[in-house]
């Protein structure tokens, strides 16, 4: 008989956006005083409870049987903008959870071979600029922009995903390396294709330079790191120094269109560069302020992402070669069918059409036999 995992209660109940209180006030089989003890493990889970939390946090019973462990958000780098309640970082916690365990489940069947380096910069005495040069090197990228930053970092075998983060939560990306080494980066689906690619870039420097560096003194500020390594990885200075001098709105807008990344992010690397001055950075900021640029920039429409390919092909393995249903995969997940199809089905360009088709295959096969 399988057991309830007493943690997953908690994921399931978080990942909801439900306080323990909340939760208790819409149940029958239990009172807050017995969900307090179930969760802490001082008390059995019974069908009855069991049934009413599947019900209510909209789960099936796979989900609370499984056994993947569970990760502390501080365990998980992201770019960010947090300001958010106790209660909100808690469902973002409980989603980049589920979704860590769901790519563990398709690891199980398929392998990746992850080739990217986890470097200290401390140890090798590197700037995250340098190290940004040597990993450009490293991926075999030419000099100019990095025309498809999705397939570059996905070939060293890095799962991206592209997620719909409710909109409360200002995020813009996350990363993570499971427990058997993959390493993924969630990117929010509802920013601008310019900073998906800087967050992309950013996520990237986090993977490398700071997952597998033992303790990382308080002193550094990683996500400035993360920054600088993006910066130089998408635009290195060397390439592009010469062009930042004298910049006006025109020009800013074609070396958005040639590197592929936003006015604001040149801005900020001509006033690092020192190719513009404190002062005439800060006049480019009120300008982009007064004309809102700062939430939608110029051009925008002209920056083109790829969809990711890993994940789907992942999914794909198990629908065709494994001969899995999508019911049942949604099972393997512990998640409700509509669930797992807004999660893994619908970011998928074309996949509904390929589950069609897939369909009329197996209905002919059944009809045959």
């Amino acid at each position: 008989m399988k057991e309830v995992n007493i943690d997953r209660i908690k994921l399931a109940r978080e990942s909801r956006g439900l306080s323990q209180t909340a939760l208790a006030k819409q149940m029958k089989t239990a009172s807050q005083v017995l969900l307090s003890k179930i969760e802490k493990g001082l008390s059995n889970v019974t069908d009855n409870v069991l049934d009413e939390l599947c019900l209510i946090l909209n789960y099936p019973k796979e989900f609370f049987y499984k056994e993947h462990d569970i990760y502390p958000l501080k365990h998980f780098y992201f770019r960010k903008n947090l300001g958010i309640s106790v209660l909100k970082s808690r469902e973002l916690e409980a989603e980049i959870n589920k979704y860590s365990s769901n790519f563990i489940d398709l690891l199980d069947a398929v392998d990746i071979d992850t080739q990217i380096p986890y470097i200290d910069i401390e140890e090798q005495g590197l700037t995250p600029e340098s190290l940004a040069i040597q990993i450009r090197e490293l991926f075999n990228i030419p000099k100019g922009p990095i025309r498809d930053i999705v397939k570059t970092i996905e070939k060293r075998g890095v799962i991206i995903h592209i997620v719909d983060f409710p909109k409360d939560i200002k995020i813009s990306g996350v990363s993570f390396i499971t427990t058997i080494g993959t390493p993924f980066i969630l990117i929010n689906k509802n920013i601008s294709n310019s900073r998906k690619r800087f967050t992309l870039a950013h996520e990237l420097g986090h993977l490398i330079m700071h997952f597998k560096t033992g303790i990382i003194s308080e002193d550094r500020d990683i996500e400035k790191e993360a920054d600088r390594f993006a910066s130089n990885f998408l635009v290195p200075s060397n390439e592009v120094r010469n062009d930042l001098f004298k910049l006006t709105e025109e020009k800013l807008g074609y070396l958005k269109q040639y590197w592929l990344v936003s006015m604001q992010a040149l801005l900020y690397k001509a006033k690092d560069l020192g190719t513009i001055s404190q002062d005439q950075h800060k006049r480019w900021s009120i300008k982009f302020s007064k004309n809102g640029w700062k939430t939608i920039e110029p051009l925008e429409s002209t920056l083109e992402l790829t969809t990711p390919k890993l994940l789907e092909r992942m999914i794909k393995i198990h629908l065709d070669d494994l001969e899995y249903s999508t019911t049942e995969l949604a099972n393997l997940f512990g998640l409700s069918l509509p669930e797992f199809e807004q999660k893994y089905l619908k970011p998928f360009d074309g996949f509904e059409l390929y589950l069609s088709e897939k369909n009329k295959i197996r209905r002919l096969k059944i009809k045959i036999n």
